[in-house]
């Protein structure tokens, strides 16, 4: 029996969805695009929304929102999705990347603020894997903040926590998501200038034609992320019962993880830093069939050509941290076997 890394989550509801559009033959009209960019200001809190094809659209068009150009400087970790790199290099501005904190996966404030010049225009954050953190220290740096809520889609905030403030936020609809519309994206805010903005960019926004992307979502896919977000509570219980497992199952281990089980965070991955060198753990990995992924392969720093030891830590985990497979259909009987393999892999 082998078992895949990352399935998408797709049931007879999404189909159903996806065949009414084609049926009807709504395909571009918005309605539909429209209900599911309502569904996600309702479950993030924001205001405006705007469905776009990619999340490197939702990232240029948060940039572009921002008079972000060339020669200013945005702040992004290097472990980290490539998208807002790619974004920023359309913008023709300057990527400063920073490192982890120890035993994270995320920079801390202190890590961003070393970056910041007088040329930095915004910083880009997230919550990697689903374990959500408390943003609201960010606004110290007295800059816009772009929050990707890629992994922690639906999740509460930590306990204690501010209410988001991002001035945007972004999300990822990939088929590794929390949930999916095959590929595509979002991006949100509370501000009316930054939304009319976007909406104008990004095309179909109703007004006089003017020059834009093409980065509308199809209606199609808006069906596919209604149903989505519908059962995106049941996904992220599933989620987290099967972390449930595999935590019980380290506990007789010397892996690790950088943290403790919460009903807070998502697991959109379940990542583990073996106590094993990398070709000891691909090889026993591979003998069980149980497919490992390398979340971050390829940090950012190594897309600009920049060394390594500049970031240890994002470094270090783009080499030795697994994500295990965690998506909610995975049987009980492929459940047992990861975590069966996880506490035999001594």
């Amino acid at each position: 029996m082998s078992i895949a890394s990352s399935k998408p989550t797709i049931t007879r509801k999404e189909l159903e969805g996806v065949l009414d559009c084609l049926i009807n033959d709504e395909l571009d009209k918005g309605a539909i695009i429209r209900n599911f960019e309502a569904k996600i200001s309702e479950l993030t809190g924001y205001k405006y929304a705007l469905a776009v094809n990619t999340l490197t659209a939702a990232y240029h068009l948060a940039f572009r929102a921002l008079e972000i150009s060339p020669g200013d400087e945005v702040v992004m970790p290097s472990y980290f999705d490539a998208a807002p790199l790619c974004a920023l290099s359309l913008t023709g501005s300057v990527p400063v990347l920073a490192d982890n904190d120890a035993d994270s996966y995320c920079p801390g404030t202190e890590q961003f603020r070393e970056k910041i010049s007088d040329k930095t225009k915004a910083v880009v954050a997230g919550h990697m894997f689903g374990f959500t953190r408390d943003l609201a220290p960010l606004a110290e740096l007295n800059l816009p903040v772009i929050e990707d809520l890629s992994h922690c889609l639906g999740c509460p905030l930590p306990e204690g926590a501010a209410p988001r403030q991002s001035a945007l936020c972004v999300a990822s609809f990939a088929p590794a998501m929390m949930i999916t519309t095959g590929n595509g994206g979002i991006v949100l805010t509370n501000n009316s200038r930054f939304y009319s903005v976007m909406k104008d960019l990004r095309g179909n926004s109703g007004k006089t034609p003017s020059l834009h992307y093409d980065y509308i979502m199809t209606d199609f896919q808006g069906a596919m992320g209604i149903s989505q977000v519908n059962k995106l509570p049941a996904l992220l219980q599933r989620r987290r019962e099967i972390a449930t497992v595999y935590y019980n199952a380290l506990r007789i281990t010397s892996h690790r993880v950088f943290y403790t089980f919460s009903d807070h965070f998502a697991y959109q991955s379940f990542p583990v830093l073996f106590d094993a060198p990398v070709e000891r753990v691909e090889k026993y990995w591979k003998k069980t069939g149980i497919e490992l992924s390398r979340p971050v392969a390829t940090p950012l720093h190594a897309y600009i050509e920049q060394k390594g030891m500049e970031y240890p830590h994002s470094d270090r985990l783009s080499k030795k941290l697994y994500s295990l497979p965690i998506y909610p259909t995975l049987t009980k009987r492929e459940i047992d076997k990861i975590a069966r393999s996880l506490s035999n892999f001594i």
